[in-house]
């Protein structure tokens, strides 16, 4: 019997409460139920970032997630790799829900943390020079781990930027790149040099190569780059060395060296020409991801995408201030060209 009025009880309250939600949703039709408030911590290492960046923001934007509403960002660009971790770890006190990563070490950091995580937050990178070596995913169709994102090939395109000063000058052998120091252990940067050395081989070219410590290290090895030892400059897959790369341009236009740099972002500043992604497009495809993995997608099974776009950018001013005129079949393949 008792039960059997517990039963009632209970039925009438529940009758009551669909009335009750029924005449609410007939008196305010426009009421939602309060939305999940987002926390997505950014980590960027490197210089440059802050066109993909914006444009990542923008794009979630588009997607319907709005900034001090039903989405938050916390926005780090750190200089030093050994304070990346507890970048990561302040993320996570704050109980953020995703990280988007920038370089090869600030994905890295994300993915050695978060991954003895009971449910590992999810990492989405913008710019990772090769996920597969870097070791954040198994595969790029099935990454397999709590990361996925957009590759910046920046260490495969290094051949390419090598190659774009032997198509411009035939007559350059030496050729400088500064880059992280193998002891630092940025598999991006070492990778780059590797494939660095193997192109300067085939095309006949000389590799200087100067190492790179610590972020105080890039204004003495800048200086250390002369005219009278290189015939050009390139750089690879390399956040230590993008950090300051204000500093190479500027000694690479005063010793008249012609530099191929990485980016739109670099020449803008005024490197000589650059190969690289569109940051702006893969900032876009990064936000995509982001949707998808809050909407409950595991990154897991969201393969890892490249750049929708690789621009050719060259940069005329800079070019008349060293005394470089291009080939117009090298103009005719430009994408951008900065006047």
């Amino acid at each position: 019997m008792t039960r059997r009025i517990s039963f009632l009880i209970f039925s009438s309250v529940a009758v009551l409460a669909i009335f009750a939600f029924v005449w609410l949703w007939n008196r305010y039709p426009n009421a939602s139920l309060p939305e999940k408030v987002y926390k997505v911590g950014i980590l960027v290492r490197g210089s440059g970032y802050e066109v993909a960046v914006d444009s990542y923001k923008r794009k979630m934007t588009e997607l319907g997630y709005r900034e001090g509403e039903n989405i938050s960002y916390d926005i780090r660009f750190v200089s030093a790799r050994e304070e990346l971790p507890r970048a990561v770890e302040e993320f996570l006190a704050e109980g953020t829900d995703l990280i988007h990563t920038y370089s090869t070490p600030a994905t890295q950091a994300a993915y050695e943390i978060t991954k003895t995580m009971p449910v590992p937050t999810p990492v989405v990178f913008g710019s990772v020079g090769d996920p597969l070596i870097a070791g954040v995913v198994r595969d790029f169709q099935h990454p397999g781990t709590n990361v996925t994102g957009v590759t910046s090939l920046s260490t495969e395109l290094t051949a390419r930027r090598l190659e774009l000063l032997y198509e411009m000058n035939p007559s350059a052998k030496r050729i400088a790149m500064p880059h992280t120091a193998p002891e630092n252990g940025d598999i991006a940067a070492t990778r780059s040099v590797e494939i660095a050395e193997e192109t300067a081989r085939r095309l006949g070219m000389k590799l200087i190569l100067l190492p790179v410590r610590a972020k105080e290290d890039n204004a003495a090895v800048a200086q250390r780059i002369m005219r009278q030892d290189a015939d050009g400059m390139i750089v690879g897959g390399d956040s230590l060395v993008w950090g300051d790369i204000d500093m190479y341009i500027a000694q690479a236009i005063r010793e008249k060296i012609p530099f191929a740099a990485f980016d739109l972002n670099q020449v803008q500043k005024g490197a000589l020409l650059g190969f690289g992604p569109d940051i702006a497009i893969s900032g876009e495809q990064s936000a995509v991801i982001t949707h998808q993995i809050l909407r409950g997608r595991s990154p897991a099974e969201i393969p890892v995408e490249v750049p929708r776009k690789l621009l050719l950018v060259i940069n005329q001013a800079t070019a008349r201030a060293i005394g470089i005129v291009f080939p117009d079949a090298f103009l005719q393949k430009a994408d951008v060209v900065i006047e």
